[in-house]
């Protein structure tokens, strides 16, 4: 519920208890220094700094769950200097701990709050040598008493700051009371030691006797420490919203529309947190992220995979339930995860491998979703996609027949809707091969039995046919016309046979075709019938030539690979219509070899 506020002071004490912890979704802080100074600023002026988003874990699910504390002394890199100071969160046991609330949102916050009042900051100084000592200093939160709050500081700039806060080098100023310059600056920590109006002003009077101040710098001094001390004891400025539910899924799902910045996060970056918390051989983000990278820049074409599709496939191919959610991510999960990471990772990419070798990129895979079920086809059983591109009958075979089932299951949609059922469906019949066999007729049964469209019919053919130019299908569709090709290792392009610059309304008249014909040529110039894949040279050396001349020049091999009709009376441009019609069986028939069972009468391509 809402309204429940805490103050800043008291915020900083439930840190110090590990009352307040991070959960591992949480990502590291990332604030600059004139972020933490503007957010004091901001809560001294009474300005609102935003809600907070609390989850209450209860005490029997805390060892469920990796938890971090907050940090007091931080540097921004911890690479290069021996330091205590910490640029990563510290895992946390919270034995005994009392009202334990995990911060989901806020975190950027609370820490500002922790590390001005209780730590030090250490930052690298500009123009010096990471590797040296001196370049990294250590600084601690400091209030400019002599800066009249009533005007806006000059080092505020365009931000409208009227308080002056600055880190200050340890080294140098570690008092209390220092004088920077010609202003005295107070350690914004040691408000913490005077909780109430009567002893701040006590220690207020004391100071202006000291220091030996004048009525204005007396007032000065007194305004601000006053008001720091109201904006840190006394106003609730800590509003939060506490989430008592303890499903991890709603919980994230709150995460994911109210983080800081207002910036919705990736499921997958929760999850990889997770995992970061609790693989301990590898280096979760690292490996994934950089096994994206690989994927999608170094194959024989260029992909598109995210750390989601990882996730879940990492998920399908350890045999954990395959509902992407948050709560499969449980740390025996995780763990068995990492455990076969190795087999997982060589698996994935000869899946990938194999997928772009049947002619399928980022741009012309329709669902990630169908790429798992070959990984788990090859971590289970050893094979790799080279080994499947050889010449060894079988192996060509196996791979012609994973071409047909992964092709068709494109086309099908087999995998939109109820992909997580889809894919623990197939999963269960591979888990029951026991070959190198690909089950095909088995995982046809599976997803019949779903309601999934499945195998080819004449039906499916009529509606192939009605593709048109640049769809994703109608590439998929060519591809299998192309049975001997490796699309691997050379670019095809989508190319019109008859060129489509011919096929316009007004140029067909030109020619003498009747309007009516016309119309419906240049109706069909992008359909499927009319389409063919050629290498980059092919298609430049093709250009706008009359398909008539053109393919003269061409061998005998070049008409049966393009399946295109011999008899020359159809290469006319006036027998345009002749020419798809021919074609259409010639693409049916082939579909029909590819994809399901042979017809008996044999086509003549004449």
């Amino acid at each position: 519920m809402y309204d429940q506020r805490v103050t800043i002071s008291e915020a900083v004490k439930q840190i110090q208890r590990e009352n307040y912890l991070l959960p591992a979704i949480q990502r590291e802080i990332v604030w600059e220094r004139d972020q933490i100074t503007d957010l004091f600023d901001s809560v001294l002026q009474g300005y609102p700094i935003g809600t907070f988003l609390y989850w209450d874990l209860q005490d029997e699910n805390r060892d469920e769950y990796t938890m971090y504390g907050f940090i007091k002394d931080y540097i921004t890199s911890t690479k290069w200097i021996d330091t205590d100071a910490q640029s990563r969160n510290s895992k946390v046991k919270p034995d005994g701990a009392g009202d334990l609330k995990l911060v989901l949102d806020g975190q950027q916050r609370l820490s500002s709050f922790y590390i001005g009042l209780k730590g030090t900051y250490t930052y690298k100084q500009p123009y010096k040598w990471y590797r040296n000592e001196s370049a990294w200093e250590r600084s601690r939160l400091y209030l400019n008493l002599s800066s009249d709050p009533r005007q806006e500081t000059e080092a505020g700039g365009d931000r409208n700051t009227r308080y002056e806060f600055r880190f200050l080098p340890v080294k140098k100023y570690d008092d209390r009371i220092v004088e920077a310059g010609k202003d005295y600056w107070f350690r914004v920590g040691a408000i913490l030691d005077y909780p109430d109006s009567i002893a701040i002003g006590e220690y207020i009077r004391k100071l202006q006797e000291e220091l030996d101040l004048d009525q204005d710098e007396s007032h000065v001094l007194g305004q601000n420490l006053r008001d720091l001390r109201t904006a840190i004891h006394d106003r609730a400025y800590i509003t939060y919203f506490e989430e008592k539910a303890q499903d991890i899924d709603r919980v994230l799902e709150i995460f994911i529309r109210t983080n800081d910045g207002g910036t919705q996060l990736r499921k997958s970056d929760l999850l990889l947190s997770i995992a970061q918390a609790n693989w301990q051989e590898y280096d979760a983000r690292e490996e994934l992220t950089s096994f994206v990278d690989h994927l999608n820049t170094q194959l024989p074409e260029t992909n598109s995979y995210d750390k989601d599709f990882l996730l879940k496939s990492s998920l399908v191919l350890s045999d954990l339930p395959v509902q992407y959610r948050v709560s499969q991510f449980k740390r025996e999960n995780v763990a068995q995860m990492e455990a076969e990471w190795p087999e997982i990772r060589r698996a994935i990419r000869e899946a990938a491998t194999l997928v772009n070798h049947f002619g399928i990129s980022g741009q012309t895979l329709l669902s990630r979703n169908a790429v798992i079920p070959l990984a788990y086809y090859f971590k289970q059983t050893g094979l790799t996609a080279g080994k499947l591109r050889t010449d060894n009958r079988e192996l060509s075979r196996i791979k012609r027949e994973i071409k047909r089932w992964f092709i068709t299951s494109l086309l099908h949609g087999t995998f939109s809707g109820n992909a997580d059922t889809v894919l623990r469906r197939v999963r269960e019949v591979l888990q029951r091969q026991d070959t190198n066999q690909f089950p095909i007729t088995e995982i046809e049964e599976e997803m019949r039995d779903l309601g999934k469209v499945v195998g080819f019919d004449e039906e499916i053919a009529e509606n192939m046919l009605e593709y048109t130019k640049g769809g994703r299908r109608t590439f998929l569709t060519l591809t299998l016309l192309y049975e001997q090709v490796d699309f691997g290792s050379v670019q095809y392009h989508q190319d019109h046979i008859f060129p489509s610059s011919r096929l316009s309304t007004e140029r067909l008249l030109e020619y003498g075709i009747d309007p009516g014909r016309a119309s419906e040529f240049e109706e069909r110039a992008d359909t499927l019938a009319n389409l063919q894949l050629l290498t980059g040279s092919e298609n430049e050396s093709k250009q706008d030539t009359p398909f008539d001349e053109w393919i003269t020049g061409q061998s005998e091999s070049f008409y049966d690979r393009h399946l295109i009709p011999r008899n020359t009376e159809c290469h006319r441009l006036e027998n345009f219509d002749r020419f798809l019609d021919k074609r259409a069986e010639l693409i049916k028939y082939e579909l029909q070899s590819v994809l399901g069972n042979p017809v008996d009468n044999e086509i003549q391509s004449s």
